[in-house]
């Protein structure tokens, strides 16, 4: 049995020069539903529930191209007419890098999208491609929010992570996180995250790039605090086993319950349990609409 049973890949983190930037970017082009959580951070949430915190930090680490994510579109002539559109407005976004749109090498990752990759004013790596991504088409609703983003709203498909070694790598998200994993090819491994966040892992041995705790990425359990302590006990006691580098002391934050770990691959995770088992998403918006109602 894995050290963490029941468990799902609930969301990722970013770090950003500027949340209301971020707010701007992530709503009016790549067409997230956003909101501002607190003086400094923010949270995106896309058609599928994923949801994603922000963090405004002066200082920032540049994230590597293989730490994208991917917004799918209905079709390759849609991809088409946004790249024109982000070209034409660039300056206005301050965006560092556009790619020519191509269809992608599967070879590589196990993408073969006719796409483009987008490197945002935070440095941050996105993927534009048409909707037949590595995990099959996904629904791209036609009423959702945004309305008039520049990217159609829709889902993020998946995210691509780093790793030193591909089967130390498997062992630790099958035996520790438990989540699933299922190579693919020598290089690389698909997670679907038990239902949550999917990713692409690809094994980049000495050349990937040391991750920090702003980047990490959450797994939530839906037991109790205790089950958190339990969970960072066990960490404890088999670090040297899975190659953990580092264990945070378990804290109450932004609604949850947690512990973060860094493993072998300098990947941070945040280990956590909901207040109420509700995401920080729905919590903030409903104290949105509270505050709302009281004015």
């Amino acid at each position: 049995m894995p050290v963490i049973e029941a468990a799902k890949a609930t969301h990722t983190t970013l770090e950003v020069a500027s949340v209301d930037r971020a707010i701007r970017f992530y709503r009016d082009v790549l067409g997230l539903r956003t909101h501002r959580n607190g003086p400094r951070s923010g949270h995106f949430v896309d058609t599928r529930g994923q949801y994603a915190a922000f963090l405004e930090l002066r200082k920032r680490v540049p994230q590597p191209f293989l730490n994208f994510y991917a917004r799918p579109v209905p079709d390759a002539a849609t991809v088409d007419a946004i790249h024109a559109r982000l070209n034409a407005e660039r300056d206005a976004w301050e965006l560092a890098e556009i790619t020519d749109p191509a269809r992608e090498d599967a070879a590589r990752f196990g993408v073969a999208t006719y796409g483009f990759y987008l490197r945002d004013a935070d440095d941050n790596w996105w993927r534009i491609e048409e909707n037949d991504g590595p995990f099959g088409p996904v629904e791209i609703p036609a009423d959702a929010e945004p309305r008039d983003s520049l990217v159609p709203a829709g889902p993020i498909s998946y995210v691509t992570l780093e790793c030193r070694d591909l089967q130390r790598s498997m062992q630790f998200y099958r035996e520790f996180l438990g989540i699933d994993a299922e190579q693919r090819a020598p290089h690389y491994f698909f997670t679907r995250g038990n239902g949550g966040v999917r990713a692409i892992v690809v094994e980049r041995g000495d050349a990937l790039v040391e991750q920090t705790l702003q980047n990490h990425h959450g797994i939530t359990v839906w037991m109790d605090a205790a089950k958190i302590d339990a969970l960072r006990a066990a960490a404890q006691a088999r670090q040297d086993e899975f190659g953990i580098q580092r264990i945070k002391k378990a804290i109450t934050q932004h609604g949850s319950y947690s512990f973060y770990m860094q493993d072998q691959d300098t990947n941070w995770w945040e280990i956590e349990v909901w207040d109420g088992h509700v995401d920080p998403w729905t919590r903030a918006e409903r104290r949105i609409a509270a505050a709302l109602v009281a004015s």
